[in-house]
């Protein structure tokens, strides 16, 4: 009989339970993580009657094999109020495990928890990742906390600033491969949103590059004095053209802070990359809300959910209005600081016009002196690739920019573009 039940155990623990990618379900607990309702497909997939899971931890369906490091970074994020999604292994009654991508929401008096059933190639690696943090903990005895910092810098060396870009991004993936399973057209909005990423990348570059060639050129006002000091009296017309290029060349320079934020810690595009990132969560799980609430909705009308179903449509509803919310006004941050970032460019452009009329004027002047001005060349070869330099970059950064405003107004949801487009009409006055 013991043998008999030790049999059935080990293969419903390596069983999956039954869980279709067409179905979605939810669940929402207090702030300590307390059933207080769900789906109806939340408790066909757990096993568990209603009795048993309202009022009981949310942990009654946690996994073994999950790293506690990632429910670490979870109840982190969500006590500061951040909407979080992770992949989650969970456990049934019977022993039988089921993967999920959850979108956890604070909410007032606690969170609602909306799963899907992952099948991207992200997922594919979360897993493999998972087995190897949970050995991690296990062989080497460390916190959940030493767990999530492992975790976080495994996602740095995979390219992600953060635990919230990582989740914005698998969350996105998810629903591009559940939408290609389910044969729906793929999400124009989200589309765009994830095409941002790699043009914000390309615009960093650039300006990191801008940053790299003016801080070249600090130089050489300092090396045209000295070589005018052997060529002509004081106060001599090179050493003018000095001056002025000095001159001008600050003011460039000043100018440049237009390109950064925070005290001049980040660029700008790092800024904007990060409310990106925001904004494909929000509008990733503004659509999960969409589609959840419409599920929902349709389970009430039909009888399939119990008495009382109604406040969770209302939650689900007022969820969807927050997220939709959010996604617009991260989505038209983004868009007035590009537009920003555009008019800064120009401007730059225009002070780098005036210093390269400083640089005519040099090779003028070294064309009066003739063969004296031999030690002229090397600066004046200097300020010659720095200015093609600068041109062909800022004109990088120019084309970046509109690309970027044309892929944020497609990602806008359809309530704010006219909000947008307004802007944009005020911007160009």
């Amino acid at each position: 009989m013991s043998l008999q039940y030790s049999t059935t155990s080990f293969a419903a623990q390596n069983d999956e339970a039954p869980f279709k990618i067409e179905e979605l379900f939810f669940s929402r607990t207090d702030d300590r993580g307390v059933i207080a309702a769900g789906n109806e497909v939340f408790r066909r997939v757990s096993e568990y009657s209603w009795e048993e899971l309202v009022g009981a931890p949310h942990k009654v369906i946690r996994h073994p094999d999950m790293p506690k490091g990632v429910f670490y970074i979870l109840w982190e994020r969500i006590k500061k109020g951040l909407a979080t999604g992770a992949y989650v292994k969970n456990r049934s009654k019977d022993g039988r495990y089921y993967w999920v991508f959850a979108i956890v929401s604070p909410i007032e008096g606690g969170f609602v928890s909306v799963r899907l059933k992952p099948t991207s190639k992200v997922f594919e690696s979360a897993k493999a990742a998972y087995a190897e943090f949970l050995k991690y903990e296990e062989t080497e005895g460390v916190t959940p906390e030493q767990s999530a910092a492992a975790i976080r810098a495994k996602l740095r060396e995979l390219g992600f600033p953060t635990y919230g870009a990582f989740s914005s991004y698998s969350i996105a993936q998810e629903m591009h491969a559940r939408d290609k399973a389910l044969a729906r057209s793929e999400d124009g909005r989200l589309q765009s949103l994830k095409d941002l990423l790699p043009t914000l990348k390309s615009l960093d570059e650039q300006q990191k590059s801008l940053f790299e060639s003016f801080a070249k050129i600090r130089g050489i006002p300092s090396n045209m004095r000295i070589v005018a000091s052997r060529l002509e009296p004081a106060g001599g017309p090179i050493s003018a053209i000095s001056q002025n290029y000095r001159l001008m060349s600050d003011e460039v320079t000043n100018h440049l802070g237009g390109f950064r934020v925070e005290n001049g810690s980040k660029s700008l595009a790092e800024s904007v990359m990060v409310r990106v990132y925001q904004g494909l969560f929000m509008m990733a799980a503004s659509r999960l809300q969409r589609e959840v609430k419409t599920v929902a909705s349709e389970a009430l009308s039909r009888g399939v959910e119990k008495e009382g179903f109604h406040h969770e449509v209302d939650v689900l509803t007022k969820l969807l209005e927050e997220y939709t919310l959010e996604a617009g006004n991260v989505l038209m941050s983004v868009f007035n600081d590009v537009t920003a970032l555009t008019r800064s460019a120009k401007d730059l452009r225009q002070l780098v016009t005036g210093l390269d009329s400083i640089r005519v004027l040099c090779r003028v002047e070294a064309g009066r002196l003739g063969a004296q001005s031999a030690a002229l060349t090397p600066v004046i070869d200097q300020l010659d690739t720095f200015h093609v330099e600068i041109d062909k970059t800022l004109e990088q950064i120019l084309e970046l920019a509109d690309r970027i405003k044309t892929l944020v107004e497609a990602a806008m949801p359809r309530s704010f573009n006219g909000t947008l487009q307004y802007q944009a009409a005020m911007a160009y006055r």
